[in-house]
């Protein structure tokens, strides 16, 4: 079995997979701290819970923002499972992907890995849409080439910048509102947030699909949702559009399958 980690700046989500198929995913606040033996014990507990035996997982691959985290979590790959780690964006996991930015080397593990698992899947052309610490928005044309995207602060984000930043403003959770009008301070926060990125995602959406017909001519242009927030915004985004929480994990199976197996990190 593949173990697959994806480390964000906020979580760091595990997956256990049979080939591409995902047989469990658990996450765990990323503290880039956390030593490699802390992860372990969280992995053991669920893995057993899931009814599978670490000794099961033949091989790792990661893809991390947080280089500190990243230190650790391959340390525990090596110490655990006796095995040197797949990482992207190192020279053992080379994406076969057309990257038509100026600046190929400063892009994301995370956003590479979902561009290239979700034109895998979907086809394109394609505008992936991630919901996280930061929202993201990447566009893949209809020949799987990399064009770029838009990063914005994520919304949980904006609602703790709005707090620190704001005396009398109280901190708030975020949630959706069935109104605009918010009638106390707390709900019309709740409802500046929810609505307001509402509003940016279909704007951006609009004006990407623009930028690319402009540029590229008529096309049907697939759009996938994806972080743990997606289902939620679902129901009032009006394009149409594919929700898939875990692409990036789903995406690293996929890399690790093409690109990876029976490789030597």
């Amino acid at each position: 079995m593949l173990l697959v980690i994806d480390s964000g700046n906020t979580n760091v989500v595990f997956g256990l997979y049979d080939g591409i198929k995902k047989m469990g995913q658990w996450r765990l606040k990323n503290e880039p701290q956390r030593p490699g033996d802390e992860y372990i014990g969280f992995l053991n507990q669920w893995v057993s819970l899931a009814g599978y035996s670490l000794d099961a997982i033949d091989d790792v691959i990661i893809s991390s923002v947080v280089p500190e985290a990243l230190f650790n979590l391959k340390f525990m790959a090596k110490r655990y499972f006796k095995k040197k780690p797949f990482v992207v964006g190192e020279p053992s996991v080379k994406l076969k992907m057309v990257l038509k930015i100026d600046k190929p080397e400063t892009l994301g593990a995370d956003r590479l890995v979902s561009a290239y698992g979700g034109y895998k899947r979907y086809g394109g052309p394609l505008i992936i849409i991630d919901f996280g610490t930061a929202t993201t928005l990447e566009v893949v044309d209809e020949k799987g080439r990399y064009l770029g995207g838009a990063i914005a602060p994520g919304v949980k984000l904006s609602l703790k910048a709005l707090y620190d930043a704001a005396a009398k403003l109280p901190p708030v959770t975020f949630a959706r509102t069935d109104h605009v009008i918010g009638t106390r301070t707390g709900s019309a926060m709740q409802a500046g947030a929810y609505w307001g990125y509402v509003g940016m995602i279909e704007g951006l959406v609009k004006r990407t699909r623009q930028e690319y017909i402009t540029s590229h001519g008529s096309a049907d242009i697939k759009i996938v949702t994806t972080g743990g927030l997606s289902s939620l915004f679902f129901q009032d985004l009006s394009f149409v559009h594919y929700v898939n929480e875990s692409l990036t994990l789903d995406s690293l199976a996929v890399v690790y399958s093409e690109f990876c197996k029976n490789k030597k990190a």
